[in-house]
């Protein structure tokens, strides 16, 4: 997938503003004077001294995720429309002898030359099943053989996407370890301030750094929900696909 680097570009822009805001509403309020605020400030890491750094982080990486399941849900919406086009007959009675899948071979390899996708690396996932078992029926002028290129053809697909999504993997497993991380030297730092006997500031330093994982758990509920629904869109368009050339195509053959 192209453009990563100008989408992480993007998620760390989005990121600076926001922890600016963050840290001015940390800095103009008090817990005496606007202490809800306040709170939610440094619940969002406002005190970037204290640890604010780590949700900065995790918010970085959480609009990383949200632009790349974003990118993905449009190039599925570009792969998906191609099911509406007039690539196979779609008639009820319709019957395809070798001359016409020959036909939509070449119709096929027009689409695959000529088709450019505004601004998106596509892999014209039907067009190339489509053509592929044009080509194998071209061969060997066997429905049999066409249908089992389309199965074959159809677990690449899948493969292939499931394989194009696996940072997205990494990034729901990034945000709660960044968390952990918060907490863990957060504790850390609470552990080393036993000897001050200063139970404000120890308990100050504890409340940033399970600050931090529980921000990072929210976030990571959401972009992980998101996830899911990418993951359900995308087996359903392959499911579409294949189903789609079996029974406009395969179904649709007869070779006497």
């Amino acid at each position: 997938m192209d453009n990563r680097v100008n989408r992480i570009l993007v998620a760390l822009g989005i990121s600076i503003a926001l922890q600016l805001l963050i840290v001015a509403a940390f800095s103009f309020t008090s817990p005496e004077k606007g202490a809800i605020i306040h709170r939610f400030a440094v619940l969002l890491g406002g005190d970037i001294v204290a640890g604010g750094y780590i949700q900065f982080a995790t918010f970085i990486v959480f609009f990383w995720g949200i632009f790349e399941i974003k990118f993905f849900n449009k190039w599925l919406g570009y792969e998906r429309k191609y099911l509406n086009t007039d690539i196979l007959p779609k008639e009820e009675h319709s019957v395809l002898g070798p001359k016409e899948v020959n036909s939509i071979r070449v119709k096929v390899l027009e689409y695959l030359n000529n088709k450019k996708m505004s601004g998106v690396e596509a892999e014209h996932f039907l067009l190339n099943l489509i053509k592929k078992a044009a080509t194998k029926f071209r061969a060997n002028h066997s429905a049999d053989g066409a249908f089992s290129i389309v199965e074959a053809q159809s677990r690449i697909n899948k493969e292939k996407s499931d394989s194009s999504q696996s940072h997205l993997r990494y990034i729901l497993w990034a945000i709660p370890s960044i968390g952990f991380v918060g907490t863990v030297l957060g504790i850390s730092q609470a552990l080393s301030l036993a000897n001050t006997n200063d139970i404000n500031l120890i308990t100050s330093t504890l409340g940033v750094a399970f600050d931090t994982t529980l921000l990072a758990l929210v976030l990571s509920v959401w972009l992980m929900y998101s996830f899911h629904i990418l993951q359900e869109k995308t087996e359903n368009l392959h499911q579409d696909i294949e189903e789609f050339v079996v029974d406009n195509l395969i179904n649709r053959i007869d070779v006497g």
